[in-house]
C-alpha cells in the first residue's frame, strides 16, 4: 500500500512510504529495493538502559525499544516462502542507541511504514510502483459470484478478495396466469447489467482468469448471455472492442457452482480442491500452451525454437521473436544486477512487439522451462546458428 508517492519524470533523491500489508507487497518491495538505495525502517532493539557506572557493573537492565532506522542497502534477504524480508547496511544517522556508520540488520514487518530513497527513479521503478498500488494491476483473478438479482464483481489475489461492484435487480416470481414472462424478462435485465459492470470492471486480456460461480444454473445462464451477446455484435459488424476481447480470451472462463451469490460463495469455491486445480490450470493455460508450441518447434529442429541467454539475447536483438518466454526465478536472482538485466532484455523484447510470458516456478509448466535455463524463445521466422559462439564468427 502506497503512502506517499511524489515521484515525477525528471526527480531524483525522491521518498517513497509505503506500509506492506501482505505477502504479496512483500514481493514487490523486493523487485523494487536495490543495493545503494536508502530505507527508513521501524525495528525493535533490545538496548541497555541505566547511566555509565550502572552500565559498566553490569547492573543495567536491557529493554526493548522501537528505533526508527535509516540505512543505505547492502543486502536484501527475501524468502517468500518465509513471507519475511530482512534489510542490511550502514545507519546514516546517528542516534542514542545507533551509533553512525554501524552496520545493521532489519525486519520489513507487515503494517509497519518503510520509506525508500533511490538516486533515480526509472522506468522499471515507476511500473513496480503503479502494480504495488493497484489491486487491478495486482490480481490476476476476475470474479463475479451471483443468484437471481444479486451479484458480486471482485479481483482475487493470492491473499485478498476485493468487491469491485455490486448488481442488484428486483427479480419477480413465477405467475401462474403469465407463466415465467416476467421472470425471464428480468433475469434478462439482470444478467444484461451484470455483463455490462464486468466490461467496465474487468481488463479481460491481462486477468488470467475469470470465474464465475453462482447456485443452480444462474452461473452458467451469465456466461451464455455474455458469449450470446459477443457473437451477434460480431456478427452484425458491431465495433464493439470489449466484446471481441472477451471473445479472444474465451478460454480463460470457468464456470462453477456455489450454494450462494454471495461472498462467502466465493470463499466456498476457492477452498474447493478440485476448483483450486481447475483454477491453477486455466491461470497457466496460455503459458502452457505456448510451451507446447515451442517444444514442437523444437522437435522439429526448424531453428524458429530457441533457448539459453545468449540464443536469446541475439534473437532479441535481430528482431525475429514473436514469443519471449522467462520463469520468475530469473527475476529472483539474489543478485540486483542479474534480476535487471532479464528485465532489461524483457523490456526491450517488449518494444519491439515481441509477446512476453513470464512463468510461474510454481507451476508444472514454469518448472519445464526452468529446466531448459529459465529463458526461451519461440521465433517468427526460422534462424539458424544462433548457438554459434562470437569466437567461432
Amino acid at each position: 500500500m502506497l503512502v506517499k508517492n511524489q515521484i515525477k519524470d525528471k526527480d531524483k533523491n525522491v521518498s517513497v512510504t509505503f506500509v506492506p500489508q501482505d505477502s504479496e507487497d512483500l514481493w514487490y518491495l523486493y523487485n523494487l529495493l536495490s543495493v545503494g538505495d536508502t530505507v527508513q525502517v521501524l525495528t525493535y532493539r533490545n538496548v541497555k538502559k541505566g547511566n555509565q557506572g550502572q552500565i559498566q557493573k553490569g547492573k543495567s537492565k536491557m529493554e526493548k525499544v522501537l528505533l526508527k532506522l535509516k540505512l543505505v542497502l547492502e543486502d536484501i534477504d527475501y524468502i517468500a516462502s518465509d513471507e519475511g524480508m530482512r534489510l542490511s547496511g550502514k545507519s546514516m544517522e546517528p542516534h542514542e542507541y545507533v551509533p553512525l556508520n554501524s552496520y545493521h540488520t532489519a525486519e520489513v514487518e507487515l503494517n509497519k511504514d518503510i520509506t525508500i530513497t533511490k538516486e533515480n527513479w526509472d522506468q522499471y521503478d515507476k511500473s513496480i510502483l503503479q502494480d504495488l498500488c493497484s489491486v487491478e494491476k495486482k490480481a490476476d483473478i476476475g470474479a463475479v459470484i451471483l443468484e437471481e438479482g444479486v451479484a458480486h464483481i471482485c479481483y482475487v489475489t493470492e491473499s485478498m478478495t476485493v468487491l469491485q461492484a455490486k448488481v442488484e435487480k428486483s427479480i419477480p416470481r413465477k405467475n401462474s396466469a403469465y407463466g415465467t414472462r416476467d421472470l425471464d424478462k428480468a433475469m434478462n435485465t439482470f444478467l444484461t447489467m451484470v455483463s455490462e459492470t464486468m466490461i467496465r470492471n474487468f481488463d479481460f486480456s491481462r486477468l488470467k482468469v475469470i470465474l464465475i460461480a453462482g447456485p443452480g444454473f444462474v452461473a452458467k445462464s451469465l456466461y451464455d448471455k455474455i458469449m450470446q451477446d459477443c457473437t451477434t455484435a460480431q456478427n452484425t459488424g458491431g465495433n464493439n472492442k470489449a466484446y471481441s476481447e472477451i471473445l479472444k480470451n474465451k478460454s480463460k472462463f470457468l464456470v462453477t457452482h456455489s450454494s450462494t451469490g454471495y461472498l462467502q460463495g466465493l470463499e466456498e469455491v476457492l477452498s474447493d480442491p478440485a476448483t483450486r486445480k481447475k483454477l491453477s490450470d486455466t491461470k497457466f493455460s496460455s503459458e502452457s500452451a505456448i510451451l507446447q508450441k515451442f517444444h514442437q518447434a523444437l522437435n522439429d529442429d526448424d531453428g524458429r525454437a530457441w533457448y539459453g541467454l545468449e540464443e536469446v539475447t541475439k534473437a532479441i536483438h535481430l528482431n525475429a521473436v514473436r514469443y519471449l518466454m522467462v520463469t520468475d526465478t530469473l527475476f529472483r536472482s539474489d543478485d540486483i544486477a542479474t534480476r535487471k538485466s532479464y528485465i532489461a532484455l524483457t523490456e526491450q523484447a517488449k518494444q519491439l512487439g515481441a509477446e512476453v510470458f513470464v512463468f510461474s516456478s510454481l507451476h508444472e509448466s514454469g518448472i519445464q522451462l526452468d529446466q531448459l535455463t529459465g529463458i526461451a524463445a519461440l521465433l517468427k521466422y526460422p534462424v539458424p546458428d544462433l548457438d554459434d559462439s562470437d569466437e567461432d564468427d
